[in-house]
């Protein structure tokens, strides 16, 4: 842990050198210089997940010498990625990561990219195989998805009513947690007998609609046990929703430690998970660069050293694509939520 947190505060650091987070890089050119120019689209550049992962890739650029751009819309928006992608196409840059709002809807736009010679990359949210050389995948979406119904099974004590609370429906990662969270819940009857999941839901990623959802979800299911939110947005509206009601309900899912001590702290979130978002960056920023520089071609087994990060493989993905896993998710609790507030 005590390594871990050295690491990231070097992270931190570096990415304080550049411009704030969330606010669009339009000062670049090609033209300007010799560097490459990666860019990272988002989301939306309002998601405070979102940000972080910029904190990463540009950090990640500033050390091997490339110059880091941020495009995206200001709220989840399909068409807003693909004005930001074929604006991108239009200034040449080297590298393209993208966190997909639809896996297939940027498909014209990425091929496009890839067609004017521009490495193309997903991150977080995946493109389609098609679309895509590589895809950089935070954590293993089957333990994701397993350990998240694990710990609403012991939030709830082996019994009672649980539900979803996730954000797009067209969202690759978290649909295919959730599919990860059926099997679980369809591998072990025995086990999970006295378990209900009772609806799925989605928020958008959107505060306000994740609050009125989980709104929904705690009228409508008066003995809810636990919600669980695979969204950092859902988290904490969940939390905000649940807190000013009073409800019983518990909460688990994915957040930053940062948005959610005091619901840890308050026991409505017992604990929950995470990978560092800086890192997803930081190492989405490494393939590009790899691809650029063609040490790497996204063929299974290739490797390449991501910074500090060390080496890292490529594999096949679980869409028939090729991709690179960062970690596996870390646990937020009590004992350590204090450690990681100021950094994620």
């Amino acid at each position: 842990m005590k390594h871990r947190l050295c690491f990231v505060l070097l992270f931190v650091i570096l990415a304080g050198c550049g411009n704030s987070s969330g606010a669009v890089s339009d000062d670049y050119s090609v033209n300007e210089g010799s560097l490459p120019v990666l860019a990272l689209v988002v989301k939306d550049i309002t998601n405070p997940y979102m940000q972080r992962m910029y904190d990463g890739f540009r950090a990640a650029c500033e050390e091997f010498g490339a110059q880091a751009v941020l495009e995206g819309p200001d709220t989840p928006s399909i068409s807003g990625q693909i004005d930001a992608i074929y604006a991108l196409i239009e200034q040449k840059v080297s590298a393209v990561a993208v966190a997909a709002n639809d896996a297939d809807a940027l498909e014209e736009a990425l091929i496009a990219a890839m067609n004017n010679g521009i490495k193309v990359i997903s991150l977080d949210s995946a493109v389609n195989a098609q679309s895509r050389i590589l895809h950089i995948q935070p954590a293993d979406p089957e333990v994701i998805g397993r350990v998240l119904i694990q710990a609403a099974f012991r939030m709830s004590r082996g019994s009672g009513e649980i539900a979803i609370l996730s954000a797009t429906q067209q969202a690759t990662n978290q649909n295919l947690w959730i599919e990860w969270m059926l099997r679980e819940l369809n591998d072990y009857p025995d086990k999970y007998g006295d378990l209900r999941l009772v609806e799925i839901v989605y928020g958008d990623d959107v505060a306000d609609k994740s609050k009125e959802r989980a709104r929904y979800l705690l009228k409508t299911y008066p003995e809810l046990d636990v919600i669980i939110a695979p969204t950092v947005v859902g988290m904490l509206s969940a939390g905000i929703v649940i807190e000013d009601l009073n409800s019983r309900t518990l909460l688990t899912g994915l957040a930053l430690p940062s948005e959610m001590e005091r619901f840890i702290k308050n026991e409505i979130c017992p604990w929950m998970y995470l990978w560092n978002p800086i890192e997803v960056g930081y190492l989405a920023a490494y393939a590009a660069k790899a691809l650029c520089g063609g040490d790497i071609t996204g063929s299974v087994g290739e490797t390449f050293v991501a910074g500090q990060l060390g080496t890292k493989i490529i594999i096949d993905a679980y869409d028939g694509g090729m991709e690179v896993v960062l970690a596996n998710p870390m646990k937020f609790d009590i004992d350590n939520i204090s450690d990681w507030k100021s950094i994620s």
